[in-house]
């Protein structure tokens, strides 16, 4: 028997025990809600429920994998379905789709997947795949679709606004390339599911019966789509706990609706047990004070003061610089000092509102060697060599893929060009087949597609045909090593070689390769086909990797992480608050205000805030310091930017770095490589192949590279490996 009082608070007990069929659990920032839940689910098992009819929703990928671990090691249990509803909805749709005509064998579309298939629909409209619209109708499409609408839902209504209309007729257009290519976006991942249960009453049953228990982690953003989900798997006695804190609701700007966890009683029309979790095991009592401060100045809020039994804490510093650049530097320096002091660069973390921020920070950090890394860009599964990798695997499961096959059909190169791709995409049409089924059926009787052509295309169809065959008699530890061998026979491997940063691409993929060997192994329920689908459905904080940086980001992605140091940067009115959030919804500011307790409440030991006084090209007005500081009852001081006078710290630090300049120049800097930037001028560089110059700064330039996975980089001027194109 679990003896839960020896392990938890008295409110994380009365949670975890809690007998009431429904129960909304108030989890304050780090007051243990991963743990509340973890033991609830344990309590629950222990008392001889069933693991099989648990359902717990959360939500990240990560944020399951570590519950399902931590119950396993309380009670050596598996069988609790655990996972994020995109997921469960992924595994439910593969069993019971078929039910409105849909093959099991679908393709998931990520973000860069439709924007590639919206451009090919805005070329089928007569309209260019730069039109700035573009993205205006994906985002009218995910938002029709987050209210619950399919295009059969609103095609018929009127408006005069020309681009309605456009937005309607790519809708409708979209619509049908997805069902033709056995395709879902993540919306329709939701969708389709609500489709099913409210039409099979069968189903619905024996989904409402099989789960006595369900868990919802961070409710408070659920938005009313997924709610609607949640209540259809509800059966007369099935039992929901939700937990959350809708002081951190930051995402109503995605559909998140604050009201739901709020109001619960009156969504579900039923009694509803709260309780409130209000001790804090993470912060200090200083970053507490300020954060409860800020966050009572919100009227629609459910009332909580978060407390710690720890000492009072360093006091909470906001400095004022004059300048953006002293802001930054003004970090860098507090960083590299606590380093010299023995602090590991991963227990910072530098948050802000806006990626665009982070220019000025970067450039501050790079001058003083400080490590780093920024989230939020280029994720793992959306580097171009993995999402080629996934594309082959696609046509593996789903030949009807056709966004799958032009992503692939001349990589490695077989000289198929743009002509060569539509001479076979009006043959395919004709013969009534996809690309792909094509290729396999139908190209080796062409007339018209020549035959040295013809060839490099079907010793690709042949390999792949072959890794099918292959796969249906290989053992699940066999599955690994076809997919690597389908990839070297491709030649993929001598492709990316051929490149500059081939070597850390090829690793990139054979991480992939040794990702899908572990999953084989720890999910025996699961197949390969699962692994490849569910790559679709990572998050930001999926990505993650450990090392001794600081880590940069924004703070919707630091949400639910926690760092010993934290700097919130560029807090001024108009950035943090955002000045559009704010003047764009009536509730805005509160959201922003939500936003800022999530960035105060993320420091375990010391908080540090920071802004300046800058002119921002962004605002065409100078900055004055965000009236969260105030609210917070946050008194500040204007930085001085320290002098050799007056730091034997600053002296020391730049009399080493001169030594090490002189080193670095007589190793890595070429004296004839003195080459005058201007802004535009374009280079060359030695890993990262081309780019631009977009900003020039003290012996510094920063290059934005035409690969979009490398980015904007901040590199020395004269540095040897560059050259001027």
């Amino acid at each position: 028997m679990l003896d839960l009082k020896s392990l938890l608070n008295e409110k994380q007990c009365e949670a975890a025990t809690c007998p009431d069929q429904y129960l909304r659990i108030i989890a304050g920032a780090g007051s243990g809600k991963t743990c509340v839940l973890t033991y609830r689910i344990a309590y629950l098992i222990d008392q001889g429920v069933s693991p099989y009819s648990i359902l717990a929703i959360t939500f990240t990928n990560k944020a399951a994998s570590e519950i399902k671990a931590r119950v396993f090691d309380l009670l050596g249990e598996q069988g609790v379905t655990l996972c994020t509803i995109h997921s469960w909805c992924y595994r439910f749709l593969r069993r019971e789709i078929k039910l409105i005509g849909y093959s099991s064998n679908f393709t998931i579309l990520d973000e860069d997947d439709q924007l590639t298939l919206m451009k090919q629909i805005f070329e089928d409209m007569g309209l260019s795949k730069k039109d700035s619209r573009i993205k205006i109708v994906l985002n009218f499409i995910s938002s029709e679709k987050t209210e619950g609408h399919q295009y059969e839902d609103i095609k018929d209504q009127n408006s005069f606004d020309p681009n309605f209309k456009i937005c309607l007729e790519a809708f409708r257009r979209y619509t049908e390339k997805l069902k033709e290519q056995k395709s879902l976006d993540f919306d329709d991942l939701l969708l389709k599911t609500i489709e099913i249960l409210k039409e099979f009453q069968d189903v619905k049953e024996r989904y409402s019966h099989r789960y006595t228990h369900i868990l919802v982690d961070e409710f408070q953003d659920i938005n009313e789509l997924q709610f609607r989900l949640i209540k259809l798997l509800l059966g007369k006695d099935t039992a929901l706990t939700v937990v959350g804190d809708p002081d951190q609701t930051i995402y109503t700007w995605r559909g998140a609706k604050n009201e739901i966890m709020l109001r619960l009683d009156k969504f579900l029309h039923r009694d509803v047990k709260t309780v409130i979790l209000d001790r804090n095991y993470r912060s200090t009592n200083a970053i507490l004070k300020v954060a409860n401060t800020l966050i009572s100045n919100n009227k629609d809020r459910m009332k909580k003061d978060l407390y710690s039994l720890q000492p009072n804490g360093e006091k909470v510093e906001f400095v004022n610089s004059r300048t953006a650049k002293e802001e930054a530097n003004y970090i860098a320096t507090k960083i590299l000092e606590m380093h010299r002091e023995g602090l590991k660069y991963q227990n910072i973390a530098v948050l802000y509102r806006a990626n665009y921020l982070t220019r000025e920070l970067e450039t501050q950090l790079a001058v003083y060697g400080i490590p780093y890394k920024v989230y939020g860009g280029m994720k793992f599964y959306q580097r171009r060599e993995i999402k080629d990798i996934l594309a082959y695997v696609n046509l593996l499961i789903n030949p009807d893929s056709d966004l799958s096959l032009v992503r692939i059909i001349n990589v490695p190169r077989r000289m198929v060009g743009e002509q060569t791709l539509e001479t076979l995409k009006k043959e395919a049409e004709q013969n009534g087949q996809s690309l792909y089924i094509y290729l396999v059926e139908g190209l080796k009787d062409s007339s018209v597609i020549p035959d040295s052509k013809k060839k490099s295309l079907l010793k690709m169809v042949g390999i792949i045909e072959q890794t099918r065959d292959k796969l249906k008699n290989s053992s699940r530890e066999e599955i690994s090593n076809v997919f690597e061998q389908m990839i070297e026979n491709l030649g993929y491997f001598d492709y990316l070689l051929q490149e500059d940063d081939g070597e850390d691409r090829e690793e990139n993929v054979k991480e992939l390769i040794g990702a899908l060997d572990r999953f084989l192994k720890d999910n025996e329920e699961l197949t390969y086909v699962d692994f490849f689908n569910n790559a679709m459905l990572q998050t930001s904080q999926d990505d993650l990797i450990e090392g001794d940086y600081v880590s940069l980001m924004t703070v919707h992605i630091a949400k639910g992480l926690e760092f010993d140091y934290v700097f919130v940067y560029s807090l001024g009115e108009g950035i943090f608050p955002n000045v559009r959030a704010v003047t764009e919804s009536k509730t805005g500011l509160e959201e922003e205000r939500r936003l800022a307790y999530v960035a105060f409440t993320r420091a375990r030991k010391k908080l540090y805030l920071t802004s300046n006084q800058d002119y921002s090209y962004v605002l065409q007005a100078p900055l004055r310091p965000s009236r969260f500081i105030k609210e917070a009852g946050i008194e500040y001081r204007t930085f001085q930017r320290p002098t050799f006078e007056n730091s034997n710290f600053e002296k020391m630090y730049f009399e080493e770095q001169k030594k090490k300049i002189k080193i670095e120049q007589k190793n890595h800097f070429d004296a004839k490589n003195n080459i005058v930037w201007k802004v535009g001028d374009r280079l060359e560089h030695n890993k990262w192949g081309s780019g631009e110059v977009v900003e020039l700064l003290n012996g510094l330039i920063i290059v934005r590279f035409d690969d979009e996975s490398v980015g904007k980089k901040t590199l020395i001027a004269n540095y040897f490996g560059l050259k001027k194109i």
